[in-house]
């Protein structure tokens, strides 16, 4: 059987185990890793004189008692989800198209460390052992600093204790905190109404229907009502402000902010400014425009939400006359 250099140390880490591999795997870049583990996916069943001949030089008496070994997917995965972090096992996972199947606690990995914390305050300290083991090193330690003093070293000491769980305890664990994610918010099961459903309805109100709505909510809610009045005019709706209104919002912005927020805006919103400001100003902008370097996003959002602002201001001192859903009644 004649093997190429992937397929000897393929053999090498199956006969020697996980432990092997693990401290192997920690040495070797995420490629070579990928390259070891292609390997073990194609790996047919390797037989006795085949082992003997990769370790002989290595040890003798490792292969006693092996008639054959496999590799294989199952095989595969089960060294990368055991002797890797999960970001490096799943690029390697990826890197080989392995169908990586339900993985316990996945979810938990987008919660933020508050909600974390309270979903687990009262889950017995095994459990929390369990479950920490499967996070990411950053996040278990947020987890860890929000648990009560007392009950951090016993964790730990449970979690340096903590050998194989059957995967269908870890299953049902995960069952349970999915659950409980998705009533307290934490994550989102079938998407139904929410802040972006009521603005989508209120833009395709009447303003008086709009403002007798919101007036309600935010008796009950500022927050809510504000959050749907931002949701509700983006700055891209800036082209459904009339000509008189555009010029009215130009005086109360100033051209950097301007030039940021066209930025990311589409080629019929930026003629819509150009066309009323002057030449000058608007050549001036144009070229700017061509010429920025890289600009984050955060800061075009943050410049066109300073837009928006205004623009519901002046909107509210009827300076600002703005096309909406159901048609506007002019008087």
């Amino acid at each position: 059987m004649e093997l190429t250099g992937q397929q000897r140390i393929a053999i090498l880490l199956l006969a020697m185990g996980d432990k092997f591999t693990a401290d192997v795997f920690k040495r070797m870049e995420r490629q070579e890793i990928a390259d070891v583990s292609k390997a073990i996916v194609e790996l047919g069943p390797v037989p006795r004189e085949t082992v003997e001949e990769v370790l002989r030089d290595f040890h003798e008496s490792l292969v006693e008692g092996v008639d054959m070994i496999s590799g294989g997917t199952d095989t595969a995965k089960r060294l990368l989800v055991r002797n890797l972090d999960p970001e490096t096992a799943k690029y390697v996972m990826d890197s080989l198209a392995l169908d990586t199947g339900p993985a316990p606690f996945r979810d938990l990995e987008q919660v933020s460390p508050r909600l974390l914390s309270q979903i687990l305050r009262n889950e017995h300290p095994q459990t929390l052992a369990l479950i920490m083991g499967h996070l990411h090193p950053d996040q278990a330690a947020n987890l860890l600093t929000s648990l009560p003093a007392g009950v951090r070293a016993e964790v730990l000491t449970r979690l340096a204790k903590l050998e194989s769980v059957p995967e269908e305890m870890l299953m049902e664990v995960d069952k349970v905190l999915t659950s409980q994610l998705i009533a307290m918010g934490g994550k989102e099961g079938k998407k139904v109404g929410g802040v972006q459903s009521v603005a989508e309805i209120l833009n395709a109100v009447d303003r008086a229907t709009e403002e007798e709505v919101l007036s309600e909510i935010e008796e009950e809610s500022a927050q809510m009502a504000e959050d749907i009045r931002n949701l509700m005019f983006v700055f891209e709706d800036c082209k459904n402000i009339d000509d008189k209104g555009v010029r009215e919002l130009l005086k109360e912005v100033s051209n950097e902010v301007l030039t940021l927020a066209l930025r990311g805006a589409s080629e019929d919103l930026r003629e819509k400014f150009f066309k009323n400001m002057s030449e000058r100003a608007g050549n001036m902008i144009r070229e700017e425009l061509e010429f920025m370097g890289p600009t984050k996003i955060s800061d075009v959002e943050a410049a066109q939400q300073n837009i928006v602002k205004v623009v519901r201001r002046l909107e509210a001192e009827n300076k600002v006359v703005v096309s909406r859903g159901g048609g506007d009644v002019f008087v």
